[in-house]
C-alpha cells in the first residue's frame, strides 16, 4: 500500500491506545508493559549467557511439531515505547503458545551496547533457536551476527529501529517510513508557525538508524523553509526525563522558540520544560503518548494547534507473526513497511482520559499482516 494511502487511513480513522490503554483487535493491553525495567550493559551481558539454559529447556520440551523457539534481541527497553513493543510481542507469543505454534520466546536486552547485542544474537544461534527478531541498535554493527544466523538457517526479522544494511539471505526487515513520518510532523509544525522562526529538534539515540533517518526526514522538509532556523538539536534517548533536563539547560541560552519537532517519548517533557522556565509555549509536535495527549486535550491553551505522530509499537507482534510465517514456509517479502499513527487536533478530545503511559496507535491482527505487509 502506498505511503499516502497509509497517512489518509490513519488520519481518518480513530486511533487505538496501546500499553495500559484500550486495544484495537486485541482484547486487552499487554500487562507486561506496566512497569519499566532497569538494566545495565553488564547485567544484560550476563543475561545473554543465562538465556542458554532457558533455550535448552525449551528445545527439550519442543518435540516434533510442538512449536518454534524464537529469540528476541532488543537494543533497549528503557522507555515506554519499547516496553509496549515487548508487551505486544509477549501477547502474540501467548496466542501462539495456545495453538502450539510457538513453544518459547526468549528475551534479551543489550542496553544500547552493540557488542552485547552481537553476543546475544550469537548465543541465540548457538542455542539453535528457530528465528531471531531484532530491534537493532545499529544499521551496520549487527551485520556479521545476522549473516552468521542466516548461514545457520535461522531467519532474522528486523523491526522498529531498522533498516540494517545486511544482505544476508534470511534477513527480513519490517520498517517504518520514517522520512514520511517525520516529514509529516515537521511540515505541520513549520506551517503552524507561519513558515519562519526558530525551532528545536529533539532527537533519539545518537547513532541509531531510526534517529539518522528521522533527522533526514526533518532536514528534507526544512529545505523548503529557509526562514526557519534550528537553534538546538538535543538527544533525548526518547525519554522524558532526559529531554526535560537537557531542555532546562538549553532554554536559558536561546532566544524565542517557535516550534519543537520530536521523535517520540519527549513531547510532554518539552511542555513541562517550557512551563518550568516560564516561557511561552511553542508549537510542540506530539508523540502519541498518553501524557502529551491528555495535556493537549485537557490543559493546553484553547485552540492549541499541533499534531501528534508516532511509530507503532505493535510491530513487536508483527515481528512474531512474520517469523512464524517464514518458518512455516510462507512467501514473505524481504522488506515491509509498517504504518505509523497520527492524532489530529480534531481527534485529540477522544484521548482526554487515556492512561499516562499509553501509546495511542492502531493495533491489527495476523490476517492484517498477511493482507497488507506481504504485498
Amino acid at each position: 500500500m502506498k505511503k499516502s494511502k497509509w497517512i489518509a487511513m490513519l488520519v481518518g480513522g480513530a486511533m487505538i491506545c496501546s500499553l495500559a490503554a484500550c486495544g484495537g483487535q486485541s482484547s486487552s493491553a499487554p500487562a507486561s508493559t506496566a512497569a519499566p525495567t532497569e538494566k545495565t550493559a553488564d547485567t544484560t551481558a550476563a543475561e545473554a549467557g543465562d538465556t542458554t539454559e532457558a533455550a535448552d529447556a525449551a528445545a527439550e520440551d519442543k518435540g516434533e511439531g510442538k512449536g518454534y523457539v524464537i529469540g528476541f534481541s532488543n537494543s533497549y527497553n528503557g522507555n515506554t515505547y519499547r516496553q509496549a513493543m515487548e508487551g505486544y510481542l509477549k501477547e502474540a507469543a501467548e496466542e501462539f503458545q495456545k495453538t502450539g505454534e510457538v513453544s518459547e520466546v526468549i528475551f534479551a536486552e543489550s542496553n544500547q551496547n552493540n557488542s552485547t547485542q552481537v553476543q546475544q544474537i550469537e548465543n541465540f544461534i548457538l542455542q539453535g533457536v528457530d528465528a531471531i527478531i531484532i530491534d537493532p541498535g545499529s544499521a551496520t554493527a549487527l551485520n556479521g551476527a545476522i549473516q552468521e544466523a542466516s548461514d545457520a538457517g535461522i531467519p532474522c526479522i528486523i523491526i522498529n529501529d531498522g533498516p540494517v544494511s545486511s544482505e544476508a539471505e534470511l534477513c527480513y526487515q519490517i520498517n517504518f517510513d520514517t522520512i514520511a513520518q517525520m516529514g509529516y510532523l515537521t511540515e505541520y509544525v513549520c506551517e503552524a508557525i507561519g513558515g519562519k522562526g526558530n525551532i528545536i529538534e529533539l532527537r533519539g539515540t545518537a547513532g541509531s538508524e531510526f534517529d539518522n533517518i528521522a533527522h533526514e526526514g526533518v532536514l528534507k522538509v526544512l529545505e523548503k523553509y529557509p526562514d526557519i532556523k534550528v537553534v538546538a538539536e538535543i538527544y533525548t534517548d526518547w525519554t522524558g526525563s532526559k529531554a526535560q533536563s537537557e531542555l532546562a539547560s538549553v532554554l536559558p541560552t536561546l532566544d524565542k522558540v517557535d516550534g519543537v519537532v520530536t521523535q517520540g517519548g519527549d513531547s510532554y517533557a518539552a511542555v513541562q520544560a517550557f512551563q518550568s522556565a516560564g516561557l511561552d509555549l511553542p508549537i510542540i509536535g506530539g508523540d502519541n503518548r498518553g501524557y502529551f495527549l491528555k495535556w493537549w486535550a485537557n490543559e493546553a491553551p484553547e485552540g492549541y494547534d499541533t499534531v501528534s505522530v508516532s511509530s507503532n509499537p505493535w510491530d513487536g507482534a508483527t515481528g512474531l507473526y512474520v517469523a512464524v510465517d517464514i518458518l512455516d514456509g510462507m512467501d514473505v517479502p524481504k522488506e515491509m513497511i509498517h504504518p505509523f499513527g497520527i492524532v489530529t487536533k480534531d481527534e485529540v478530545k477522544d484521548y482526554a482520559d487515556v492512561a499516562d503511559e499509553a501509546i495511542c496507535c492502531p493495533t491489527f491482527d495476523r490476517d492484517w499482516v498477511r493482507e497488507n505487509l506481504y504485498k
